[in-house]
């Protein structure tokens, strides 16, 4: 596509910190927080990245007004979390706790890299901005990968490389790239919204790939979710 990379070599000090922020911690949460959670869970949890958005971006940035359907919306996203969950699993603590506490960590970092890139790196092109993060992210989570694992002992088969090319291509690339592109034109507070399609398709695909079953709570959960996600973003809506 003939991009300026060497152009975009200034942000490299700001691109570190979104590959570390937006990539590495975050694939580490989700990756170490599936195994106690299901997938359709884990989708779920996305929301974790708009609820600390709306958090940082009113109450500590004051960026965005504040408003009582915003904090009502806030309170009704964490129950309706806490739905999705499960109540007996929030209060017994345990694995499941465990997983759920990594995973939201890693988008809870995730969303603060949302609010930072358009401050630190404003106006770069997304797909120059996608390269430099999964570039940076890579040279980490290699390096990592030899000091704690051992990738080379990784048997290299049809199976493996496919699920290595759906995931970096399509779960990764393509989504890091439509994700910058909006949070260049409308910044993070708007950005963050689309973060709650991912739990609809999540569960859904949990149980007709996975075969992973959905409980009413759940069920209910995630329409409480969406609720206050509406009421956090109600005056953007009807300004949209």
């Amino acid at each position: 596509m003939r991009k300026d990379l060497v152009g975009h070599a200034k942000y490299i000090l700001a691109f570190l910190v979104f590959s570390i922020l937006g990539i590495t911690l975050l694939f580490l949460g989700v990756a170490f927080g599936e195994e106690f959670v299901t997938a359709g869970l884990t989708s779920v949890l996305v929301s974790t990245a708009p609820l600390v958005t709306f958090v940082i971006m009113v109450f500590i940035l004051r960026a965005e007004s504040f408003s009582v359907s915003g904090l009502i919306g806030l309170i009704i996203g964490v129950v309706g979390l806490v739905l999705v969950i499960g109540i007996h699993n929030v209060l017994g603590g345990g694995t499941t706790v465990k997983g759920v506490l990594l995973i939201a960590g890693g988008f809870g970092l995730f969303a603060v890299n949302g609010i930072l890139a358009p401050r630190l790196a404003s106006g770069t092109d997304p797909i120059v901005s996608t390269t430099y993060y999964l570039g940076l992210a890579s040279l980490i989570l290699w390096a990592m990968a030899f000091v704690f694992e051992s990738p080379l002992r990784t048997p290299i088969n049809e199976d493996n490389l496919l699920s290595e090319l759906v995931l970096g291509v399509i779960s990764t690339a393509s989504g890091f790239v439509g994700y910058y592109y909006i949070l260049n034109k409308a910044g993070p507070f708007f950005s963050s919204i689309t973060f709650y399609f991912i739990p609809v398709f999540g569960v859904v695909a949990g149980m007709l790939i996975l075969g992973e079953k959905v409980t009413v709570s759940q069920v209910i959960g995630i329409i409480v979710v969406f609720s206050g996600v509406y009421l956090i973003n109600r005056e953007k809506f009807k300004k949209g």
